[in-house]
């Protein structure tokens, strides 16, 4: 019983880290009592039902946060059963991830090898590897979102380690201190580690923030049920100093791609007069089937067409995967689900990219929770390579976003919205600045995978078969 009392109460916890909630700290506190509860000699079935009593709790505050941000903002979203279910359905992929891990550890736990700073240093990197391979399911599972309001953690390490360093940091943090409260003395090795990441982070900060660079003035069109081509015709016919350079529809906002689509795009712009802008808008082709999205400059001429490749739930049966990432003029293209994932964004400014222009659909949920963890993401995704991000969601939530991950402007939710604002944009011409991260892809997850062998092969050879720790655990 106790074990479960723990599981439910380190579940509240870390739920209070969770987007809209944000109480960073609280993840390692939540998640280091989830190792501690998984400490004991359990059956596997008891380890499963921990991992779901704390994958569940963890949805209460982030929800009810969710849901209380909706009323204040007047956002109308369904609350039938099946939108119930997959509002849960993050939760249970995270209680699936993170109880297979706080699983492992405490079997790792009863080995006399796995001790001290071993043990710390394999579950930090079994917890990568383990987010790792969420990529092959439905939602990738990142710890590292309970983190974004932490600009001096956020930017230096994702600028070095990509996503992958900032979840790790919550993994070890989170086994030290169980670590610490087993063993009932504190551990240096691990203490230090802590001490000098945050050290360096801190330090790092002031020179990381520093690119040269002009701001660029954006605009997101948020048309919740408006009609897309008429707000577009609306922000084109405003004064001429409040004209944005780039505009940036919502995933699918034009429909369906025809010729009778195009010539009234044209038209609109040719009745603005003005061609010194770009515009980017999500359609639908139809001969095959892609969820699209089409840069194109103020005359109307398409420049750049970036077809979706990470396909979301019944998308998957609907559209074909797109196949080519690039970018032009300084800019590139991501479609919604796209930014989950480390690989395209990095593709793109690893070609010249230093503004990411999202066309989103995130679906509605309950409390539009998905809203929250998605928008999550993209300071990280504007971190690890230096660029800016324009999201454009047709219900809410539409964001601009400086190179260094700093949230410039937030649209409301469930409303019609112009998200106008300035971004940070580094130099046209640094175009062989690359971050750590963004040159070296994911080298993270190939040294935690590296430090997670060795460590089992060790274990193997015989170097400490004994049992031992028992004794300290929850009895």
């Amino acid at each position: 019983m106790r074990i479960f009392v723990l599981a439910l109460i380190g579940g509240l916890l870390f739920g209070a880290s969770i987007p809209p909630c944000r109480l960073s700290p609280f993840a390692c506190l939540g998640l280091a009592l989830l190792f501690i509860a998984n400490m004991r000699q359990l059956r596997w079935e008891q380890r499963f039902l921990t991992a779901i009593i704390w994958g569940l709790s963890s949805s209460v505050f982030p929800i009810a946060f969710s849901i209380q941000i909706a009323k204040a903002q007047k956002a109308v979203y369904p609350t039938d059963f099946e939108i119930w279910l997959i509002t849960l359905v993050p939760f249970l992929t995270l209680a699936l991830v993170v109880g297979i891990v706080a699983a492992v550890a405490g079997k790792m736990w009863q080995s006399k090898f796995w001790s001290g700073s071993v043990w710390v240093f394999g579950t930090a990197a079994l917890g990568i590897i383990a987010e790792r391979l969420t990529f092959f399911l439905p939602i990738p599972i990142h710890l590292a979102v309970t983190q974004t309001n932490l600009r001096v953690l956020v930017l230096p390490i994702a600028s070095f380690a990509g996503i992958w360093g900032i979840s790790w940091f919550v993994w070890f943090v989170s086994a030290a201190i169980a670590e610490i409260v087993l063993n009932r003395r504190a551990n240096l090795i691990t203490i230090s580690t802590v001490i000098i990441v945050l050290l360096l982070s801190t330090l790092q900060f002031p020179f990381v923030a520093q690119v040269k660079g002009q701001y660029l003035f954006v605009a997101a069109i948020q048309n919740e049920t408006e009609e897309p081509l008429t707000m577009l015709r609306a922000v084109l016919n405003s004064r001429t100093r409040d004209l944005p350079s780039l505009i940036v529809l919502p995933e699918l906002s034009l429909g369906q791609e025809t010729p009778s689509l195009w010539r009234q795009l044209k038209q609109t712009l040719e009745e603005a007069g003005i061609h010194n802008l770009f515009i980017v808008a999500g359609m639908e082709e139809t001969n095959p089937p892609y969820n699209s999205a089409v840069l194109m400059s103020g005359r109307g001429e398409e420049i750049l067409r970036y077809r979706k490749v990470h396909l979301f739930g019944a998308e998957r049966w609907r559209y074909r995967k797109g196949r080519e990432v690039k970018a032009r003029k300084g800019l590139g293209i991501a479609i919604c689900f796209d930014t989950v994932f480390p690989n395209i964004v990095r593709k793109l400014a690893r070609q010249g990219a230093k503004v990411i222009a999202v066309p989103n659909q995130d679906p509605v949920v309950i409390g539009f929770l998905l809203h929250h963890l998605h928008a999550a993401f993209l300071p990280i995704r504007a971190a690890e390579n230096r660029v800016s991000i324009v999201k454009a969601d047709s219900t809410g939530l539409s964001q601009l976003i400086d190179y260094n991950g700093n949230v410039v402007a937030e649209a409301p939710l469930g409303k019609a919205a112009v998200l106008k604002g300035q971004v940070f944009v580094r130099s046209f011409n640094q175009t062989n600045f690359q971050t750590p991260y963004n040159r070296f892809g994911d080298w993270f997850v190939v040294l935690c995978a590296i430090i997670a062998v060795s460590l089992f092969v060790a274990q193997f050879l015989g170097k400490g078969n004994g049992k031992g720790y028992r004794s300290q655990t929850l009895g």
